[in-house]
């Protein structure tokens, strides 16, 4: 930097900002673009009171967005047609204005993405910084050094964004460059002319405090005055020396419908009288970035913005190779893992299908053994209820064959008594011995029948006996009761 750089700036030149005043496209430009700005201020409170839910909000957002692009497009519009006056060359048209202005708009999007990318890769070189300063010892020392410099360098950097980038990045855009020429005109002009810049704006900061406190010196006592006359004649909320009577007679106010004219009328004068002070601060900055170019060298400053513009699509080509390559490292070990997870699936499928398997056997098992154990039981219990039906026959038929045997006896014993009977009676015919020896065979066939009755009896006695349970008379080698079931001891 050398002292012609100094002089080179007119302070004086910063008076031309009034002629602001007199620039009525630029004024009409102005006044559309507060009005269209606050018509979608006011669709927005509206989207958001009234319709609310998700809808409202996307509707917010939606005139948010077309806000924004609304006030750049208009203030680029605005800020050409100053810039033609400033540079002193024939006015264009309000519709050619806004379409420059509409073109504008990506290159501050543009700015303000940069501005981002150069504050993420500041904060992470701090922070790479403040890692290493936790080293022992050396990280005390190198912290000693290093924050300092970081605090230096991001203050220079705030003031020039603050007192340079931002306000002079849009006359240059005015002035007709493009996004890379207007950043290194603009960076030149910090390297080289920050002082003088800053002091230019802050005599450009005076004169727009001259101006507003001007216009605020006649507009106020005429609004309070003529407002509260008005609130007196027309009804409203503002008592006789202008002033607000409560909350009740501000509502009041707006329950007038000559009030709410009057209201929106001095809303619009409010607009009006912005729009002024703002053409006065853009007709300023066009001619304070006029004169802080004037004469400046930008090769070098482009030559290293392109440089530094290919460094970042360098860096960004190699983050994105390292992006593309890990993406593809992360997708062949998701696709390991999907298979390892799939083969495990399987596995894990395979065994809970052979334990299903091995469980269906088992009940298969289980059931055959239960199913033999049942069929053995139910042999069992039919070869016991046969031996019983067995031993029951057995016994009947022996207790059959005993009364027989015994029915037999007592008639052959009736039989030979009868005979003894008749034989022992006295006939005519037969001599006194002959019936003795008669009664004397008849008593030893009565005895032989008698005997032969008892051995019968006993016979019949040995083959059966009583149950020990209930007493009921069984077969002699019965196991079991007929009638009760017990146990017999054979």
């Amino acid at each position: 930097m050398n002292d012609n750089a100094y002089h080179s700036i007119d302070f004086g030149a910063l008076t031309r900002a009034g002629e602001g005043l007199t620039q009525w496209r630029a004024l009409a430009m102005g006044f559309i673009t507060v009005l269209a700005c606050g018509v979608i201020f006011w669709l927005m409170q509206f989207s958001g009171a009234r319709i609310g839910g998700i809808v409202g909000v996307l509707l917010m957002v939606v005139l948010a967005i077309a806000g924004f692009v609304v006030w750049v497009a208009g203030a680029s519009a605005v800020g050409v047609l100053l810039m033609d006056k400033a540079r002193n060359l024939p006015l264009r048209s309000i519709g050619e204005a806004a379409r420059f202005g509409l073109g504008s708009v990506p290159k501050f999007l543009l700015l303000g993405a940069a501005v981002m990318v150069a504050i993420i890769v500041f904060m992470l070189v701090a922070a790479l910084i403040y890692f290493v300063c936790k080293i022992p010892v050396i990280g005390a020392v190198l912290a000693f050094v290093a924050h300092p410099l970081l605090v230096l360098v991001a203050a220079g950097a705030i003031i020039a964004c603050m007192w340079v980038v931002f306000p002079l990045f849009a006359p240059a855009v005015w002035s007709g460059l493009n996004f890379r020429q207007a950043l290194a005109s603009v960076f030149a002009i910090a390297r080289n002319r920050l002082v003088q810049v800053v002091l230019m704006m802050m005599v450009l900061y005076i004169i727009l405090a001259v101006v507003g406190m001007l216009i605020a010196t006649g507009v106020f006592p005429a609004m309070v005055s003529l407002t509260g006359m008005a609130t007196n004649i027309m009804g409203g909320g503002y008592n006789t020396y202008g002033q607000m009577g409560g909350m009740g007679a501000a509502m009041a106010m707006f329950s007038n419908a000559s009030m709410v004219g009057a209201l929106m009328g001095l809303s619009v004068l409010g607009m009006l009288l912005f729009a002024l002070v703002s053409l006065v601060a853009m007709m300023g900055v066009n001619v304070l970035y006029l004169q802080a170019a004037d004469g400046l060298d930008t090769a070098g400053t482009a030559s290293d913005i392109e440089g530094a513009f290919g460094m970042m699509k360098e860096k960004a080509r190699e983050a994105a190779d390292k992006a593309k390559a890990a993406a593809e490292r992360a997708k062949q070990a998701a696709t390991e893992r999907s298979q390892a997870a799939a083969a495990a699936r399987e596995q894990a499928q395979e065994e809970m299908n052979q334990r299903e398997r091995d469980d269906v056997m088992a009940r298969f098992d289980d059931a055959d053994r239960q199913t033999t154990q049942q069929e053995a039981a139910e042999q069992e219990l039919a070869a016991r209820e046969a031996a019983e039906r067995e031993a029951a026959a057995r016994e009947a038929a022996a207790r059959a064959a005993a009364e027989r045997e015994a029915q037999a006896a007592h008639a052959r014993a009736e039989a030979q008594r009868q005979a003894a009977a008749r034989a022992a009676a006295p006939s005519p015919d037969v001599p006194p011995a002959a019936g003795a020896s008669g009664v004397m065979a008849a008593g030893v066939a009565g005895a032989a029948a008698a005997a032969g009755a008892s051995g019968a009896s006993g016979l019949s006695g040995a083959a059966t006996r009583e149950c020990r349970a209930c007493h009921h008379t069984i077969d002699a080698n019965d196991a079991f009761c007929e009638h009760c079931g017990a146990k017999q001891d054979v």
